[in-house]
């Protein structure tokens, strides 16, 4: 599948391309990484929301966009990017498919995609276990009808495009406005005005410490903000084995 857009930084903010990079998760785990089946199966695993960054004291970008970063380098086929999609083992696999439109599908071409799951009502909890549940339905249109994402930043969608979308989901009786935190809506996470709150751009990312990132333990796992997130101990430094459709 052809890339839109920077080849180079696959149009992600700068600040968060750099604190995925130099994460060791990066470094230990994704850039290890041979294979879009090798990445799947860590996103079954090692994924539980699709912020862009860690929370409470484990700063540093999230698992998720790790492994989606991988993803950009793997450049996927189209049939392997619809496997993502239609995913059945977990829906933070579909989530990441979506994600991997979103930075680098062409505007022009997404609606062809984004059709089918609209309405698709398969639940996910963009923040993990303590945010707020929505359907991936409410999920793909929000990440598509907004510039903002957590305290990211998407590549721009031309207007005439967006236009378009906003007609064809109102001729389908669909919402057409987004609610903002991959449709759980809640506060605008962009603001710089509290110490933990990752900041809305890159010029105020500048002041975020690059030494600060989420450590990497095998007896660790990394939490979406929610209603208060950070690092919960699990599985006694052992990988859980959940059963899998495939």
């Amino acid at each position: 599948m052809e890339q839109h857009g920077n080849r180079s930084t696959y149009n992600i903010e700068t600040v968060l391309r750099k604190n995925i990079v130099d994460s060791e998760y990066w470094r230990n785990t994704c850039a290890k990484l041979q294979t879009w089946e090798e990445v799947v199966d860590q996103i079954f695993y090692d994924v539980i929301h699709v912020e862009p960054w860690m929370s409470g004291n484990a700063r540093g970008a999230s698992s998720a966009f790790g492994l989606l970063y991988r993803l950009f380098q793997l450049q996927p086929s189209e049939q392997q990017v619809d496997a993502l999609l239609t995913h059945e083992d977990s829906p933070y696999i579909r989530a990441i498919g979506f994600l991997y439109l979103r930075y680098v599908g062409d505007p022009k071409q997404l609606w062809a995609w984004l059709r089918p799951y609209v309405q698709d009502s398969e639940e996910i909890s963009p923040s993990g276990e303590n945010g707020t549940a929505v359907t991936i339905g409410d999920y793909v249109r929000d990440v598509f009808l907004e510039q903002y994402y957590f305290e990211t930043i998407f590549p721009r969608i031309p207007k005439p495009v967006n236009d378009e979308w906003v007609g064809k989901l109102h001729g389908m009786g669909l919402p057409a406005k987004a609610l903002g935190n991959g449709g759980q809506g809640g506060p605008d996470r962009r603001g710089v005005d509290e110490p933990n709150r990752r900041p809305a751009s890159v010029k105020a990312s500048l002041s975020v410490a690059f030494g600060q990132r989420a450590p990497n333990r095998a007896s660790a796992r990394e939490e979406g903000r929610g209603l208060g997130a950070g690092m919960k101990n699990v599985y006694n430094g052992t990988r859980e084995e959940r059963p899998r459709s495939r």
